[in-house]
């Protein structure tokens, strides 16, 4: 069995946020639509990749796999409203823990066995692909695999 990111993050990217657009990894935009609310992939999509061997054998072994995903979550395109960004922080959090709670509801996650928010970052303004501001977040969540 190999390993299964790209399905884990097809399984992400078809949760359900009210409100929000999710993108995976092969459908990230040049520039966020500035109408829609956006979380997708940043370009360090997977890091802190972890192998733990629970098991004897070359290629028989069995593993747990574990790594994180990060996402970057860009909520309003700066300039827009009149303090430009902390009146939106209330609403944008709101957002965040609506996609940490759809994380935390997957019952089928495919190609893994356990996923759970691993954290919030860089909260502020943020940039999409074509360096547009937002105001947003970096937003992590953490994947254990079972290989075998």
């Amino acid at each position: 069995m190999a390993l299964q990111i790209a399905a884990v993050a097809n399984s992400i990217a078809a949760l359900s946020v009210s409100g929000v657009s999710l993108k995976d990894v092969d459908e990230i935009p040049a520039g966020v639509d500035k109408r829609s609310p956006t979380i997708l992939p940043l370009p360090d999509y997977v890091t802190n990749f972890a192998v733990e061997r629970v098991s004897f054998g070359s290629s028989t072994a069995l593993q747990n796999i574990s790594y994180t995903l990060n996402y970057r979550f860009c909520y309003k395109p700066v300039g827009q409203g009149r303090q430009k960004t902390i009146e939106y922080y209330d609403e944008m959090i709101d957002k965040v823990a609506l996609f940490f709670d759809a994380v935390m509801a997957i019952e089928t996650l495919t190609g893994a066995v356990d996923i759970t928010p691993a954290g919030v970052t860089n909260m502020g303004i943020v940039n999409d692909p074509s360096e547009n501001e937002f105001i947003g977040c970096d937003l992590a969540v953490r994947i254990l695999e079972f290989v075998g």
